[in-house]
Parts: structure tokens; C-alpha cells; sequence
């Protein structure tokens, strides 16, 4: 049959033959090898950037998630501060002053009273100084007892779009006495956002649910509530539908996006990456690939195969990988020897396969210590002990075992940071932390629970016994050790109040919270008989 095709095609001599079938093979062979292999790594591209979209929605919605949450706590917070001092407008004025010069993300603070009245504005013209919120959402939420985050608002003054921010402020009655109100230009969540930008590949930005941007995308121009996303991604959000397909999005580019909410489901994050970035070097690599074949494949059969098989092994390698690392293993790494003889530009691929899985797993540590650790003094911070408390606790009822918790103050703390500053306070905590940490045992849990007030939760030591011996070791380590820096001595005292496991659990919603209530109530005690002293709070010394 091949010989009578061969007549036809007026292939006459054997040499012709040869020529004509051998290179028919060849090309045929090489197309077959280069479409295959750009049909994988179009697969592998479009795979690998589908997850690093949604890596990037990941860790940008648990971001602003938590950026939200710590500006709620620092301005529940200051509403403590500003708590007892409602009538003295200059006191609360120079809080804002300190609060505002340590935290530089807000544009205002206000402090407004119960009558929904502006007492204190920390800046000459805030962006809602109409003098009366009464009307105001965050207004009524506090007024219920609830701390607030708004949607983005638009300032009356300046027209631009803001956040606010509030807590209540109680008094001693647990009445309502007015609120505080932090204001955060959205800009601020803007420059935090563009961190996770692909450069000129494309972006993340921020959508309310009517479509509108909250953040301005790059390369879009004016106020962000301005302007409407016209792209199908915020329609996509909405009916819970993935965006696993190309779309136009607003600026006209064919893009490839992920989407995640956030806020509970107030706002929506878009990370996108435009369509030709993403398979620009594909195209690149393809047409390199095509001549190598080729004049590989005309030398001979045996190293055509070689070669291809060198190329299919690092996309093999990286597949593999970016399943691995999908599951959770962030360690896989491939092995420079195994693609030793790949082409440099997959080569180089692989290698920035893995310092993107070194970053990522060193991004996922910091997020990971950043969430249990409190930056200042390295011991544990308030959310780790009231998420993993429990469990002790609840480890030391089944085993039978007392557990005690210890609430810690530093006495007069207030005079240190007025008397030599912020920065001197701060190293004063840290040297507090430190003593802390010498008087505890190792199975002990440490966490700072906020300004300069330490909690140590003590498993399987009694209340009244090891929990206040500890309690007394602590209070004599702090005096005999007051902090010293360069001719500076600063005495130390700290005020301890002891509280003891018990079931039948009177405050809050657990075990633990009824520990904590109990023990902050012991250590009022102790403030007013004179701090400097550790004391246990009895059953007929209960408070509400």
C-alpha cells in the first residue's frame, strides 16, 4: 500500500522514500508532541492561575477580615479608656491625641454622648461634624450595647468615602453613656490591598453588593462609589456561581478572576488577571519549543523523544507540586536534579515554583504566629488563651485536676507612660512579660490580655493554694526587679487577682469566661485594698 502511495506521489527512488516518510513521521511526531505538550501546560497555566487567584482571594478576605476586627477591638478599647472621663473633654481630647499619633490609619476620632451629640471631635472638621448622629447607624448600635462597623459612607464635607468605626461607652451602672467613633478613609484599605497586586497582570479591589467599587481598581480613575463594576463577577458573587471562565471586566480586558466575600457578605473581593498575561510566556515557549522540536526531531527519533520527555517531566513535576501544595503540604520542593536537563526557561520555571512555595510557606508561619502571638511581648495574646483555654480547662475537669487563673496589672502603669512615654511603657511591658515568663512553669499558659494587664492560666494548681503562691512569687519577682535602662529605674508593682475552676459557672457563656470574670474581680479587689497584693476572690465576695 505504501509502495503504490509512494508511485503516486511520483516518489520513485528508495532515497526519495525514505526522505519523504521519515520526514512525514517526523513532522507528524513533532506536531503531535508540541500540541500535546501546549495543551498540558495550557491546562497546567490556566490550573495554576486559577489557584493563585484564589490563594491571593484567601489571604486578602482573611486579611481584611482581620484588619476589620482589630479595628473594632482598638476602638473598643479607647471606649474603656474614654469610660469614667465623660465629662471632661480635654482628658478624652488628649486619649484621642495619643491614640491617633500610635495609630495613623485613622482621619478622626470622635467621642459622641448619649444624646447623639459630638462632645469631642480629635480634628477641627471631621467627616460627619454635623453635630447630631442620633440618626446615625452606628449610633443606634451602640446605643444597643453593640459595637459597629458601617458600610462605606460618603462624607458630607469632602465627599469621600469613608469607614466608621464604633464602640459604647458604659458607665458604672452598664449604661448607656455615649460612643466612640473611629474614622478610616477607605484609602487606607486601598494601600493595604495593592500588596497583593499582580503588577501590570492585574489586581484585587473591593465591591459592595450593589456593584460599586469600594476600593478603585488600577488604572481606573476617580472616587470609588462613583463608579459601577460593569464585569459579570459581582452578578456571579451574588447567585453563588464560580468564576471559572473568561469574562470582560469593567475596564474592557478579558480577564480570568476569583471572588470572595467578606463583612458578612457586605463586601466582595475580586482578584483578577488579564488573560493575555497569563498565557503570554505560554505562547513564548510554545514557539521556542516548536523550532527545538523540530531540529531535534530531524536528527533523530531517539533524542526527539529525550528531549520531549525532558520537557513533560518539569510540567509533570510542577503539577504534581501544585496538587501537593493544594493539600495542604507547603515542604514539596522539586529536585534541581531532575530537571537538570530541562530547557533553561522551564528550568526556571520550576525554580520559581519553589521559592513561590518557600514565600507561601513562610507567608502562612507569620500569618499562623501573628495570630496566637502578641507582637510587642511574644507570649500568647488574648485570642489564643480565650480559644485554647478551654480546652485546658476542660483537659484538667476530665482528669480530675484543679486549674487556676491569675489576672495580672501592672500597678500605676498609666504614671509610667505619662511620666516617660509611650516607647519607655512599651519596653516596660516587654520587661514585665519577661518576669512574667521566669515565675511560671512551662505546662503554665501566658497571654497578654490587653494594655498592660497579664492572664496565666495554671492547670492542675488550686486556687488557693499554688495559684496564689504563684501569685505571691510574682508580685516579689516585680518588686525586687523594677526596670532599669541607662540610669533609668522605674519601681514595679503589680496588683494579681486568683480564680479557680468551678462547673456550675456564673459569668459569660463558659467556663473560662466565669474564671476570667472572677479573677478580674479579685484583682479589683486587691487595686482597692491597696495593690501590690494578690487576692482570692470568696463565694460570698461575688460580684455582677
Amino acid at each position: 500500500m505504501l509502495d503504490r502511495l509512494s508511485c503516486r506521489l511520483g516518489l520513485l527512488t528508495l532515497r526519495q522514500r525514505l526522505r519523504f516518510w521519515v520526514g512525514l513521521i517526523i513532522v507528524v511526531l513533532g506536531a503531535l508532541i508540541l500540541i500535546s505538550t501546549t495543551l498540558t501546560e495550557a491546562r497546567f497555566k490556566t490550573r495554576q492561575t486559577e489557584q493563585q487567584l484564589k490563594d491571593a482571594i484567601s489571604l486578602q478576605s482573611s486579611f481584611i477580615d482581620r484588619w476589620l476586627e482589630d479595628h473594632s477591638t482598638q476602638i473598643g478599647v479607647l471606649s474603656r479608656l474614654v469610660k469614667g472621663r465623660t465629662g471632661d473633654k480635654d482628658e478624652i481630647r488628649r486619649i484621642f491625641k495619643a491614640f491617633m499619633s500610635e495609630e495613623g490609619e485613622y482621619t478622626a476620632v470622635l467621642y459622641v454622648d448619649a444624646q447623639g451629640q459630638i462632645a469631642v471631635d480629635s480634628q477641627s472638621q471631621s467627616p460627619d461634624s454635623s453635630g447630631d448622629v442620633s440618626d446615625r447607624d452606628y449610633f443606634k448600635e451602640a446605643r444597643a450595647g453593640r459595637r459597629f462597623i458601617t458600610d462605606v459612607l460618603i462624607s458630607k464635607n469632602s465627599s469621600r468615602p469613608f469607614v466608621f468605626v464604633s464602640s459604647p461607652v458604659m458607665d458604672g451602672n452598664n449604661e448607656f453613656n455615649g460612643l466612640v467613633c473611629g474614622v478610616i478613609h477607605i484609602g487606607v484599605l486601598k494601600k493595604v490591598m495593592s500588596q497583593f497586586d499582580f503588577g501590570n497582570a492585574g489586581g484585587t479591589y473591593l465591591l459592595n453588593r450593589d456593584g460599586q467599587f469600594i476600593t478603585v481598581p488600577l488604572g481606573v480613575e476617580g472616587e470609588p462609589l462613583n463608579l459601577a463594576d460593569t464585569s459579570p463577577i459581582a452578578g456571579l458573587a451574588k447567585a453563588g456561581t464560580p468564576a471559572n471562565k473568561v469574562y470582560v471586566n469593567y475596564a474592557g480586558d478579558r480577564v480570568m478572576g476569583q471572588y470572595g466575600w467578606v463583612k458578612d457578605r457586605e463586601w466582595l473581593v475580586v482578584a483578577e488577571m488579564k488573560h493575555s498575561n497569563v498565557f503570554q510566556a505560554l505562547y513564548t515557549d510554545m514557539l521556542l519549543m516548536a523550532v527545538i522540536v523540530l531540529i531535534m526531531l530531524l536528527l533523530s527519533f531517539a533524542l526527539t523523544f529525550k528531549f520531549t520527555e525532558g520537557i513533560v517531566r518539569p510540567i509533570r513535576l510542577l503539577l504534581q507540586g501544585t496538587s501537593t501544595i493544594r493539600a495542604g503540604d507547603y515542604d514539596f520542593r522539586i529536585p534541581h536534579d531532575q530537571i537538570s536537563s530541562a530547557p533553561e526557561e522551564l528550568q526556571q520555571l520550576c525554580e520559581n515554583f519553589n521559592l513561590a512555595g518557600k514565600k507561601l510557606k513562610s507567608t502562612i508561619q507569620m500569618l499562623e504566629l501573628t495570630a496566637v502571638v502578641d507582637e510587642l511581648t511574644e507570649v500568647y495574646n488574648r485570642r489564643y488563651i480565650l480559644t485554647e483555654g478551654p480546652r485546658l480547662v476542660e483537659t484538667c475537669s476530665r482528669a480530675g485536676q484543679p486549674c487556676s487563673i491569675l489576672m495580672m496589672d501592672i500597678d500605676y502603669f498609666k504614671k509610667v507612660n505619662d511620666t516617660y512615654g509611650h516607647l519607655v511603657g512599651d519596653r516596660v511591658i516587654i520587661h514585665a512579660a519577661s518576669l512574667l515568663m521566669s515565675c511560671v512553669r512551662s505546662c503554665d499558659m501566658v497571654s497578654r490580655y490587653g494594655g498592660e494587664e497579664f492572664l496565666v492560666l495554671a492547670p492542675n494548681a488550686p486556687a488557693a493554694g499554688g495559684g496564689v503562691e504563684l501569685g505571691n512569687r510574682i508580685c516579689r519577682m516585680f518588686r525586687d526587679q523594677p526596670y532599669r535602662e541607662e540610669g533609668l529605674e522605674i519601681p514595679l508593682t503589680v496588683s494579681i487577682g486568683v480564680a479557680d475552676y468551678r462547673a456550675d459557672y456564673s459569668f459569660g457563656r463558659s467556663t473560662l469566661e466565669d474564671m476570667i470574670s472572677r479573677a478580674d474581680q479579685a484583682l479589683y479587689k486587691a487595686k482597692r485594698n491597696g495593690r501590690n497584693r494578690v487576692e482570692l476572690l470568696k463565694d460570698s465576695q461575688k460580684q455582677i
